[in-house]
């Protein structure tokens, strides 16, 4: 049972428990003991002896020869009260027509007993009852002929018992009946008109709570209806036009395109239209633009929703939107159903303890493939994580496309480029091939990104156009995550970097055919003194002798800077970075592709992976101890080009090939045994 519903139940209770105490009220304190006691009794009080029965108000009490004033009666105005007040369903005193003595006054004076049943009997019938009252604990109060007091509780065998006698008037016995009746029926309806009040608030309140919890959180689906009169803000319809770098993708696309829009065509060949399309891949490259530019070319109504709208801490609630998001798609079939950070409900089921996401799963799994039949809609979900969603989720039938949107080529960021420089004034000097090729592992959004920083850089600064400076600043902002800092004089330590980051460079253009699009020693405010822009190639599988490369790149910073200081004790925490990257590397080239000497298995697969420690760490050893001779072997174009990044802070390309090129010291046979 959920929070919500345990603190509601909690709250009918303490309604119900309030209510029902409203007529549980104390019996007020009885009258003030006047001064006197049993062996010396006030004798104000004395009067003469009443023998009469308990059926008078004006019935007095005697012992031992003195009459007791009636300070012992309670007061008459207090009688109707305390009817009310009497526990259980006890006759009143008025209704009987008997006093009420105040035993605990009365036993200041003489001794009152309580008697068992048997004696009670014996006292009725062999005539020794004088006279009756009732106490205030609502028991029968007797006084025999002898002047002796005892008490028992009241009955209505004992009321009877005494009108045979003629103790008590007749008719006593059905006055304690009808009383009996009637009190029982008003307390009834009293608990009956409660319960009736404790539910109605109860009812009143859940929902306005209920409401005031939801409302906030009901989910918004937008439709794009193209034959409806557009909003005040209509959106822009969206075509394949306006996505690029997708060209392997579009047969599979423009199918699913022409199934929403020539149903009949597919059903004659017995075809069963897709269901479901996954798109996995990155951030920023474009699955959600992909979504909208299926909807757009379709021409069919696009409800959109994210993972997180149906993630609720009351259970039910997410099921119960996702069959509200696809009521409402029936309704406008052919549509289509886009539900973006798919992974925020479709994980395994099991996994956790969350009641509520496994019901959200459910629902969706119902919908795609249950009784209910969903022809006509298309549901497109987006997610960064394939691998963690339900199998009951992904299985053919529910989603019967998968498509993975990773991150651009080369020809495809040239392409992403060129749609999102349209309308940006962009310098004659911008080179849109020489920028797709510097934007390695850049995704369309990030490309999107960069020229829009560039031109904000440049609109801010006044311009007519967007020059290659501000597309260089843009990108050193968003590589760097800061801005530009200037370099203080006589910096002590713009040596050490300058050297540094000649090392990646000179490493990079020797030892790789990846690329070096900039290196720069200037520094950023968010602390790096400086940066090497690599452009690794565009090849999707890597050899054993890259990986091994790459991790002497990695290190070629640190090296340099040894070579520089003529020792290791002054060499400073510059490469914290590149020695993590290095260390991934080596964990994947051991554990993970198999070129280590364990073997090929998957060592991130079994328990124990001390074993690879050992081999990690002479690995690092012996590439770092090959790093520290290339540099060596180089070090006139290590010198040339740091002291160019020292006077110039920032390298192009072309700047560093013709800084390699001017001399080359570097004998062929270390070169072949270097890269053997």
């Amino acid at each position: 049972m959920s929070i919500g519903l345990n603190h509601a139940l909690r709250v009918f209770a303490g309604t119900l428990v309030l209510f029902l105490l409203i007529p549980l009220q104390t019996i007020p304190v009885s009258a003030e003991i006047p001064q006197g006691t049993r062996d010396n009794p006030n004798p104000e009080y004395q009067r003469g002896l009443d023998t009469g029965h308990g059926n008078s108000n004006d019935t007095l009490l005697a012992y031992s020869g003195f009459y007791l004033y009636p300070f012992i009666y309670e007061a008459k105005d207090n009688e109707s009260n305390t009817d009310t007040q009497a526990a259980g369903t006890n006759p009143s005193y008025h209704d009987l027509g008997f006093s009420k003595i105040n035993v605990a006054a009365l036993s200041h004076y003489i001794d009152v007993k309580k008697i068992t049943e048997q004696q009670f009997y014996d006292l009725n019938f062999e005539m020794k009852i004088a006279s009756v009252a009732m106490t205030t604990d609502t028991q029968l109060l007797l006084r025999t002929n002898d002047n002796q007091y005892c008490t028992i509780p009241i009955s209505d065998e004992y009321i009877k018992a005494m009108e045979l006698t003629g103790a008590v008037e007749k008719g006593t016995s059905q006055k304690m009946t009808s009383t009996s009746k009637k009190k029982h029926s008003t307390f009834s309806t009293f608990i009956l008109i409660t319960l009736i009040l404790s539910v109605v608030i109860f009812v009143v309140w859940f929902y306005s709570m209920n409401k005031r919890t939801y409302q906030p959180d009901k989910l918004v689906v937008g439709t794009k209806d193209k034959g409806k009169i557009p909003t005040a803000i209509p959106e822009k319809k969206i075509t394949f036009n306006e996505v690029q770098g997708i060209d392997e993708l579009k047969p599979d696309l423009f199918r699913l395109v022409d199934a929403l829009k020539h149903p009949a065509k597919y059903k004659k060949l017995g075809a069963r239209p897709t269901k479901g399309l996954i798109l996995y891949g990155p951030p920023g490259t474009g699955k959600t633009l992909i979504a909208k530019a299926i909807s757009g070319e379709a021409e069919v109504p696009f409800f959109s929703a994210s993972g997180s709208d149906f993630v609720e801490k009351y259970v039910g609630v997410g099921a119960s939107r996702i069959r509200d998001l696809f009521t409402k798609a029936r309704k406008a079939a052919p549509c289509i159903v886009f539900i973006d950070e798919l992974d925020a409900i479709g994980g395994n089921r099991g996994e956790s303890n969350n009641s509520e996401r496994d019901q959200t799963i459910n629902a969706l799994l119902t919908e795609l493939d249950g009784f209910t039949a969903c022809e006509g809609i298309l549901t497109i979900c987006a997610t960064n994580r394939l691998d963690i969603l339900d199998a009951a989720l992904t299985r053919p039938g529910r989603f019967d496309l998968k498509i993975a949107v990773n991150l651009p080529d080369k020809q495809a960021r040239y392409q992403i480029l060129k749609l999102h420089s349209t309308g940006k004034k962009l310098g004659d000097e911008i080179q849109i091939d020489a920028l797709a090729k510097k934007t390695n592992g850049f995704s369309g959004a990030e490309l999107e990104n960069l020229l829009n920083e560039a031109a904000l850089i440049a609109a801010a600064k006044d311009k007519e156009w967007i020059t290659n400076m501000d597309i260089e600043d843009a990108f050193f902002k968003i590589i760097m995550n800061g801005h530009k800092k200037e370099r203080v004089e006589n910096d002590e330590y713009a040596r050490l970097v300058a050297y540094h980051e000649s090392g990646h460079t000179l490493a990079t253009k020797l030892l790789t055919k990846d690329g070096v699009t900039t290196v720069t020693i200037t520094q950023s405010t968010s602390g790096a003194g400086g940066v090497t822009f690599r452009a690794p190639e565009d090849t999707p599988l890597k050899s054993k002798k890259y990986l091994r490369s790459l991790v002497k790149v990695m290190y070629a910073g640190r090296a340099a800077e040894e070579i520089l200081l003529g020792g290791d004790e002054d060499i400073t925490t510059g490469a914290s970075e590149d020695i993590k990257q290095a260390t991934e590397i080596i964990k994947q080239y051991i554990a993970i592709y198999g070129m280590g000497s364990q073997g090929m298995i998957d060592l991130t697969q079994l328990t124990n992976q001390f074993d690879m420690i050992e081999e990690a760490s002479n690995m690092a050893n012996l590439l770092y101890k090959e790093t520290l001779e290339f540099l060596t072997l180089h070090r006139s174009k290590l010198d040339r080009i740091a002291s160019a990044l020292l006077d110039r802070e920032t390298l192009e390309e072309s700047e560093i090939d013709d800084l390699i090129s001017e001399r080359d010291l570097t004998p062929l046979a270390y070169l072949d045994r270097l890269n053997a």
